[in-house]
C-alpha cells in the first residue's frame, strides 16, 4: 500500500497541469492586484497601530475582514457571528522598577535598584521579605559531607547561591533537595539572557481559562555586582568567598525586602470566522480549513511595525481567496472554513483556542491551509550582516512546509495547481514548522501546509511597510490556495492520513 501511495504521488507529480481549470477559473481571475493592494493599505496603516492583540487597532482589522467577507457574501462561521471571542491573561514584569531593600540594625535603609540587573522565574509575584542565607556555590547533596546547605534554615529563607558554571545544573538540585523555594542566584549570564527578548516588549500572553499561577519553585538572577553590595554589609564579596572556600551563613542583622512586580491584566481579543458551504450534499460536513493571523506586535518606543508582510500579506491572500470562491460559478463538493487568527505573534494562541473550541469537528477537517508572510522574497544574510541569498533572486520562491508530514497525498497536488502559477518551492524551512498556527492543527492530527515567503531584513521591525510588498507574490499566493481548496475539496475521498 505504502509503494502504490507514492507511485501515485510521483505521477501526480510530474502531471502538474499548465492552464487553470476551467472548473474555477472565473474566481481564479477575480483574484486582483488592485484589490489586494488597498487591503494591505488599509491593514498595514497607522490608524491601526500595528494591530496588536486586544487592542484597538486589532478589534478594527477584525471588524474590517468580517465586513470584508459579509459583502462578499461569505457566511459567519461561529454560531451567527463571524467572531470568537475569548480572553488573554497580559503578564508583565516590571523589571524596570525592580529593587532590593536593605534595613540593618541600626535603622538605616538601603535600597538598591536593580534595573538591567535582575531575571526572574516565576509565576507569581516577588514580594520576598523573608531572612537571607547564604549558600556558597550551592552545590552540596544530602549524602555529602561537604553540604553547604546543612544547618541552614533555608525552608524558611531566601537562599543565595553564586555557582560556578559548570556547577550549574547542580545548584538547582542540591538547593531544592534541601527543602529550598526562594532562590537567587548569582549569574551574569542568566540574569541579562532572562531580561533579553526579540521584540521590545516584556509581556507574556496565556489564555484565562488555562492559566494558573502554580508552581513551587520561584527563582530570581541577579548579576555578581548585585551580589557584592549585598556581602559588603558583612565585609566580605563573591571573590572574597570563593577564594576561602567558606560554606554557608545567615546574612543576620538585617531586613531584606525583594521586590519585582508581576502586573496581569485581562486582553479581550477575537479570531475571524467565515464559512463557505460545499456544493455536494453528501460532503459539505467535511471542509478544507484556510487560515493565517490578523495580528501583529503594536507600537514600542514611539515607533508603529505596521506588519506590512507580518501577516497583512497572508490575511489579504485569505480574502482574494474568499472573493474568488464567491466568485465561482460553483462551489467546492466541500465546505470552507476561513479563520483569521489573533494572538498569533503571543504563542500561537488564537490558532490554539480554536482547535480547542473548533466551530466544526476536527475530524470533519479534511486539511488546512496556512498562509503567514507571503509578500516579500527572501532575503538571507550571515552573520556578519554579508547578503548570502539576493532578493531579487527569490522573486518566484515559495517556501511549502509541512506538505509531506501528515498525507503523502497532499504534496502532489500542490505541485500539480502550481502549473500555471509558476512558484519555485523550497523545502528548507522545516525549522519555522511550530512558529505560525498551522502547527496546532496539526497537532490535532490534521493535515496541514504552511505557504511561507521567508525572512527578510524589516521582519518584526518598524519597517515592514507596505512599499515593500511583491503584491505579484501574494496574489499568485491565494491563487494557488483557492485552487487547492478546489482540487482538495472535490475530490471523492479525503485526503489519506499517513500519521493515522
Amino acid at each position: 500500500m505504502f509503494t502504490s501511495a507514492v507511485l501515485c504521488c510521483l505521477t501526480l507529480s510530474t502531471l502538474a497541469q499548465q492552464e487553470v481549470d476551467p472548473a474555477y477559473r472565473q474566481g481564479y481571475e477575480k483574484i486582483d492586484k488592485k484589490e489586494i493592494y488597498s487591503w494591505i493599505e488599509f491593514l498595514s496603516s497607522d490608524e491601526l497601530a500595528g494591530r496588536d492583540t486586544g487592542t484597538v487597532g486589532y478589534n478594527v482589522a477584525s471588524k474590517y475582514v468580517a465586513s470584508e467577507m459579509e459583502a462578499m457574501g461569505v457566511q459567519p462561521g461561529n454560531k451567527g457571528s463571524f467572531f470568537q471571542p475569548f480572553s488573554m491573561v497580559r503578564r508583565q514584569r516590571l523589571l524596570n522598577e525592580a529593587y532590593l531593600s536593605i534595613k540593618g540594625a541600626d535603622g538605616k535603609e538601603e535600597k538598591i535598584e536593580l534595573k538591567g540587573k535582575v531575571g526572574v522565574v516565576s509565576r507569581r509575584d516577588v514580594r520576598w521579605k523573608e531572612r537571607w542565607v547564604f549558600a556558597g556555590k550551592g552545590t552540596g547533596s544530602d549524602s555529602d559531607s561537604r553540604d553547604v546547605f546543612h544547618g541552614l534554615p533555608v525552608k524558611d529563607s531566601v537562599v543565595l547561591i553564586a555557582p560556578d558554571k559548570s556547577e550549574a545544573g547542580r545548584w538547582a538540585w542540591g538547593a531544592r533537595a534541601a527543602g529550598a523555594r526562594r532562590i537567587v542566584v548569582v549569574s551574569d549570564e542568566q540574569a541579562r539572557r532572562r531580561i533579553g527578548s526579540r521584540l521590545p516588549q516584556r509581556a507574556r500572553y496565556r489564555i484565562e481559562a488555562e492559566w494558573s499561577p502554580a508552581g513551587d519553585d520561584e527563582i530570581v538572577y541577579i548579576t555578581s555586582d548585585i551580589a557584592d553590595k549585598i556581602l559588603k554589609r558583612w565585609d566580605t564579596s563573591l571573590d572574597k568567598m570563593r577564594k576561602s572556600g567558606s560554606g554557608g551563613r545567615i546574612l543576620d542583622g538585617a531586613e531584606f525586602e525583594l521586590v519585582v512586580e508581576l502586573k496581569e491584566t485581562i486582553d479581550k481579543t477575537r479570531n475571524v470566522v467565515g464559512f463557505i458551504p460545499g456544493s455536494d450534499p453528501k460532503l459539505r460536513d467535511e471542509a478544507v480549513v484556510i487560515g493565517g493571523h490578523l495580528d501583529h506586535v503594536g507600537e514600542h518606543d514611539g515607533k508603529i511595525f505596521n506588519g506590512a508582510d507580518d501577516n497583512a500579506s497572508g490575511s489579504t491572500a485569505l480574502l482574494g481567496v474568499c472573493r474568488a470562491l464567491m466568485a465561482n460559478s460553483r462551489r467546492p463538493r466541500r465546505s470552507t472554513v476561513i479563520v483569521f487568527f489573533s494572538a498569533e505573534e503571543r504563542g500561537l494562541h488564537g490558532s490554539r483556542y480554536y482547535v480547542d473550541n473548533p466551530t466544526l469537528p476536527i475530524e470533519k477537517m479534511v486539511c488546512m491551509f496556512n498562509m503567514d508572510m507571503v509578500g516579500r522574497n527572501e532575503e538571507r544574510r550571515d552573520r556578519s550582516g554579508k547578503v548570502t541569498e539576493k532578493a531579487a533572486d527569490n522573486v518566484d520562491c515559495l517556501h511549502v512546509i509541512g506538505s509531506k508530514r501528515h498525507s503523502l497525498e497532499l504534496d502532489p497536488w500542490i505541485h500539480k495547481v502550481n502549473g500555471p502559477i509558476g512558484f519555485k518551492f523550497e523545502y528548507d524551512e522545516e525549522g519555522v514548522w511550530n512558529r505560525s498556527d498551522q502547527y496546532n492543527f496539526a497537532a490535532k492530527g490534521v493535515p496541514v501546509t504552511f505557504f511561507f515567503a521567508g525572512f527578510h531584513a524589516d521582519y518584526h521591525k518598524s519597517t515592514d511597510t507596505i512599499e515593500k510588498i511583491n503584491f505579484d507574490k501574494v496574489v499568485r499566493t491565494a491563487r494557488l490556495v483557492y485552487s487547492l481548496v478546489f482540487e482538495v475539496g472535490d475530490r471523492p475521498r479525503r485526503l489519506r492520513n499517513n500519521r493515522l
